[in-house]
């Protein structure tokens, strides 16, 4: 069979960050099991570089039997557009094929996909779609059981991805080309803020450490990998995975960089030395918030010891931590959000940044904010936006709100007031120091400035060499 993978063009505008642009891992590991038992596998991704391939006959030209799009809810527009443009293909008999829709968004969203798309793939699809494929598949909608062993599954396709442009670096790693890997799916906790429960379920299931291992060699003996990124929901949930995983690593003499996502109370001291020792550079973790009543109010399952003690083993070990926090979430005032600002203070992450609430379908909170109409505004792909998200646009992203969603914000809450407050005196001064700046020397100026990069970055080896 000729198959089509493709993913979404991501919106012009969109509360979500979607600048970074790396090899979709869920479509590779659906062309690298097709390709496995002897499909001819085409891939466009249209998230990386929108293109036209539907009016441009491409379908036609390469005779595709059946196309498979990546639907995700934020590029869920794109998703529907082809959707429609494919179907008038088959209804002016230019093009007879199938179309397969997979994704996260089938699994929150399945009622907003149209009655013509053959198949609805919900959850895992490797398995689903070679059935698909070969003709054996029963039903419209398919979930199939979850797959135990993630070890069958074979390598990403590399020798595609390779010749594509994607980031292949890592914002806290000082090298390049580095490769992200997905190891493990499912997810047991239950963060109000998020829907992955919904997409994989409960159940966790991983690769095994020397599956890992075994891929992270073809992709230094390949394609010259310096360092390996893990982009999934928590790397190290299996402690005695991570350990064999580390052993292991150290015992080939594997010398590659790599950093991971995970959570702070799955993480020991002994476990971040062992890791720090086999190369782990950078963790990712998911923090939230310096207010346990917050952490407590997202069921996050975490405390502020574990958060603590996390950070203070990290900057130990000379790992760095990157903490993801969010704001805006119901229930959230200015006193937790000073609480978080004074934690990050205290403990000096190598790097942190917030996330300002939106309201992901079928999450617990999000069922929440829409049934009890805590929202100010929902958008036409289901996306719920709390009153004061533009002013918490400008303060935490130091972007305009509608750059992010097309909707002029009115509503306010003290904690919007507060930052607004905040906002003013900072700009004016700004105003005020840029004026009296502007009235001094061009070289007392350059003075002062080389200063302040001393004080603000005392590493930072351009402010060094300067001083000598």
């Amino acid at each position: 069979m000729n198959i089509l993978l493709t993913t979404s063009a991501a919106p012009a505008v969109s509360p979500f960050f979607t600048a970074e642009k790396r090899p979709p891992l869920g479509l590779g590991s659906l062309m690298s099991t097709l390709r496995h038992e002897g499909h001819n596998i085409s891939f466009i991704d249209n998230y990386l570089k929108p293109s036209r391939f539907i009016e441009e006959g491409y379908l036609q030209n390469a005779s595709i039997d059946y196309v498979g799009i990546h639907a995700n809810t934020i590029c869920y527009r794109d998703t529907l557009r082809m959707f429609h443009e494919i179907h008038e293909l088959r209804r002016q008999g230019l093009w007879n094929g199938k179309v397969i829709v997979g994704g996260p968004h089938t699994s929150v969203a399945v009622e907003t996909i149209p009655e013509f798309v053959d198949h609805i793939v919900q959850g895992e699809g490797e398995r689903v779609l070679l059935n698909i494929v070969r003709g054996e598949a029963c039903g419209r909608i398919i979930r199939s059981e979850r797959m135990k062993d993630l070890d069958w599954l074979p390598f990403q396709p590399w020798d595609i991805f390779n010749r594509l442009p994607y980031d292949y670096t890592c914002p806290w790693m000082d090298i390049k080309p580095v490769f992200t890997m997905n190891t493990s799916r499912g997810c047991p906790f239950g963060c109000a803020f998020c829907s992955v429960g919904d997409i994989w379920g409960r159940e966790y299931t991983y690769m095994s450490a020397e599956r890992i291992i075994s891929e992270i060699e073809y992709l230094v003996q390949n394609f010259g990998a310096k360092g390996v990124y893990f982009r999934e929901d928590n790397f190290t949930l299996t402690s005695k995975r991570t350990l064999q995983f580390c052993e292991n690593l150290m015992r080939k003499g594997i010398h590659i960089e790599w950093a991971c996502e995970t959570r702070v109370s799955d993480l020991t001291e002994e476990l971040i030395e062992l890791m720090s020792n086999a190369g782990c550079t950078a963790l990712y973790l998911g923090v939230e918030s310096g207010s346990q009543r917050v952490l407590d109010l997202l069921n996050k399952g975490v405390t502020l010891e574990q958060i603590e003690n996390t950070l203070r083993w990290c900057s130990k070990y000379g790992v760095r931590a990157y903490c993801s926090l969010i704001t805006g979430v119901p229930g959230e005032t200015y006193a937790d959000y000073l609480a978080t600002k004074k934690l990050m203070k205290k403990l000096k992450p190598y790097s942190a940044s917030y996330n300002v609430f939106v309201g992901i379908p079928t999450s617990p909170l999000y069922r929440h904010v829409l049934e009890n109409k805590l929202y100010e505004h929902i958008d036409d792909i289901g996306l719920l936006y709390m009153p004061g998200y533009d002013v918490r646009a400008r303060y935490f992203y130091g972007m305009s709100s509608s750059s992010l969603v097309d909707y002029r914000f009115g509503q306010r809450t003290d904690f919007d007031n507060r930052l607004l407050r905040l906002m003013y005196w900072r700009d004016f001064r700004n105003a005020a120091r840029n004026r009296i700046l502007s009235l001094l020397p061009a070289a007392l100026r350059k003075r002062l400035r080389w200063v302040r990069d001393i004080v603000l970055n005392p590493k930072d080896s351009t402010a060094v060499k300067a001083s000598k």
